[in-house]
């Protein structure tokens, strides 16, 4: 393949194994001095990264890590490597790769990112750190990776976040993002990271993500909007479910005022499509689709969690 003939070849009639052009690539990422040769060395890493995922990682995942954490300035640099991260990091094979005897792709992929949560210079704060970054790339492709690292140990990855500086403000942030691939892509980490911690879901909280959410849903159409909405309302009901103290904070930010809005679900008063303009004539019948109904159940159950019998702090 082309990545041998370009980094493997040590004389005219010989050739490297996957493994010695692989090693060399990793030596290339960590002895170089230019900025080109580090961006071509990733790129070859990256490119074999997705049929020799164990090799790659075995060879070049540290040295990726050090670059990760001290050379970060150039964009395209930093796509190249959170690309091969995901790659190396990620459970289900990449096309056409066949998974080694005695370590599944599995088994692989929670080894390295093991290694990247154990790192002693905690590159999870660089990552984090990297979330501030203007770049859709590098954003988009640092939320992926720190989602990827959650499937595989989220306690650990949690711990990590808790532990850096506006680590969980970075993230909430991600809600304010206006490329909705990225915004999207950080509510669902932040849905995964909310499930069971309670100190997370307090810091979210007052990170003033209520009014945010809510304002998602008003923009995706309210009940009657995309999954979009399902997602927004269910972080909504992680941030709020046997946690008194965001229930009261809750209240307090006249949250409890805008549930009943979403419960309108007359077509008159719900054709507003993204940024309140109409989609359809108010007069349309809409048609109450799976999805619809999905959205209403989530908020019932909001509603039914802040009314329950025995509970001092209802509404």
């Amino acid at each position: 393949m082309d990545f041998f003939k370009r980094y493997g070849a040590i004389g005219p009639s010989q050739q490297q194994s996957p493994s010695e052009t692989i090693q060399r690539l990793a030596d290339r990422v960590e002895t170089s001095t230019l900025l080109e040769d580090k961006k071509a060395a990733v790129l070859g890493l990256k490119g074999l990264s997705r049929e020799y995922r164990k090799e790659t990682g075995e060879a070049a995942l540290l040295p990726l890590l050090k670059l990760l954490k001290e050379d970060n300035d150039d964009q395209n640099l930093l796509k190249a490597i959170l690309e091969t991260l995901i790659t190396l990091c990620t459970r289900d094979s990449p096309r056409g790769e066949t998974p080694n005897v005695g370590a599944t792709t599995s088994d692989v992929a929670s080894q390295f990112s093991q290694t990247i949560l154990d790192d002693g210079d905690d590159v999870i704060s660089t990552m984090l750190e990297l979330l501030g970054d203007a770049d859709f790339y590098v954003r988009y492709n640092t939320v992926q990776l720190l989602g990827t690292l959650h499937l595989h140990s989220g306690e650990e990855l949690q711990k990590r976040v808790l532990v850096s500086p506006m680590g969980v403000g970075r993230l909430v942030d991600l809600l304010s993002d206006q490329r909705d691939i990225i915004r999207n892509e950080g509510i669902q980490l932040l849905i995964a990271m909310t499930e069971t911690n309670a100190d997370i879901q307090k810091i979210v909280a007052f990170e003033n993500a209520f009014d945010r959410l809510l304002g998602i849903v008003d923009e995706e159409g309210g009940v009657r909007g995309n999954i979009v909405v399902q997602d927004c309302l269910q972080l909504l009901h992680n941030l709020l479910n046997y946690n008194v103290s965001n229930q009261n904070f809750f209240r307090e930010t006249s949250g409890v005022q805008r549930l009943p809005n979403l419960l309108i679900t007359d077509p008159s008063q719900t054709a507003a499509g993204r940024n309140g303009l109409p989609d359809a004539d108010a007069d349309d019948e809409i048609e109450w689709t799976v999805q619809h109904a999905r959205n209403m159940l989530v908020v019932l159950d909001v509603i039914r969690m802040l009314i329950q019998p025995g509970n001092t702090n209802t509404v």
